[in-house]
């Protein structure tokens, strides 16, 4: 089928309503009445063509579907919501899997949101974050969805822990539904062996994975000279798991404690008052 720009379509005769009628509403209006239009745009027969926008894309094969999704991306050019929708509408097939062997670093965006968490499509993306042909926009993007369905690649995640994409890895573990043993080791050995900067964030997996075995070394940790991000970091990780700390601390003169007051007009993120103590 030729490609056809349906968005510019709708934009020039939008661009024509808005010059005659653009004082008749306010902004927020006509964004409203913009986004029905466009709704009722995708059921109107483009005469050049003879078919509706859905309809084009309806009558393309799995196929032509991906090829113009490529076109779009290729062109530069926004792509069609209708083809997006009717991507959607047939669910995950084999043409839209073949994405996930490229490359290209938008297109493989495209990809992962259409298909998502879905089970053809796991064992790819953990092959993915095992892989030097992505860089970290896509390994970010391929680890939000594992993190749903973290089960699913318990032993590919394990796999990664011992190499430079652990990282990813520990996040999608501290999801697990169904602890494991082994999972919790690496949870617990890479909060015990970080350094200042990351372990509260590895503080958090814990908290996220639930298990209140790690509360000894969590308590144990808060007790130390922390600064006051990496105590707040803590004391929810401990509270998480059912434990509790409530030994008062002074952060007064704490770097990060004045730091966060100062950018939250004398209240800190935690919504606490600049004058308490913690």
């Amino acid at each position: 089928m030729k490609f056809i720009d349906f968005d510019e379509i709708f934009n020039n005769r939008m661009a024509e309503m808005l010059e005659k009628h653009a004082e008749e509403h306010t902004e927020a209006e006509w964004e409203d009445l913009i986004a029905k239009a466009y709704q009722k745009f995708g059921d109107t027969v483009i005469r050049k063509i003879g078919k509706t926008p859905r309809q084009y894309f309806r009558e393309m094969s799995d196929g032509g579907l991906v090829e113009t999704l490529k076109e779009y991306l290729l062109q530069e050019l926004p792509v069609s919501d209708f083809l997006c929708e009717e991507i959607e509408r047939r669910g995950v097939f084999p043409e839209l899997l073949s994405l996930l062997d490229e490359t290209d670093e938008e297109l493989v965006h495209y990809a992962i949101n259409l298909i998502g968490a879905h089970g053809s499509a796991v064992k790819r993306y953990a092959e993915m974050l095992a892989s030097d042909d992505y860089d970290e926009h896509i390994k970010d993007a391929v680890a939000d969805v594992l993190k749903t369905c973290a089960d699913s690649v318990l032993e590919e995640m394990l796999a990664l822990c011992d190499t430079d994409n652990a990282p990813y890895a520990l996040e999608i573990l501290s999801r697990l539904r169904t602890k494991d043993g082994r999972a919790f080791e690496r949870l617990l050995r890479a909060f015990r062996e970080s350094g200042k900067e990351d372990m509260p964030l590895y503080a958090g997996y814990l908290a996220s994975y639930g298990d209140d075995k790690a509360l000894p070394y969590l308590l144990k940790e808060i007790e130390k000279d922390v600064g006051y991000i990496a105590f707040q970091e803590l004391k929810y990780a401990i509270e998480a798991l059912g434990g509790e700390y409530s030994k008062q601390r002074d952060f007064s003169s704490d770097p990060e404690y004045i730091a966060v007051k100062k950018a939250s007009g004398g209240t800190d993120i935690f919504g606490m008052n600049a004058e308490r103590k913690n």
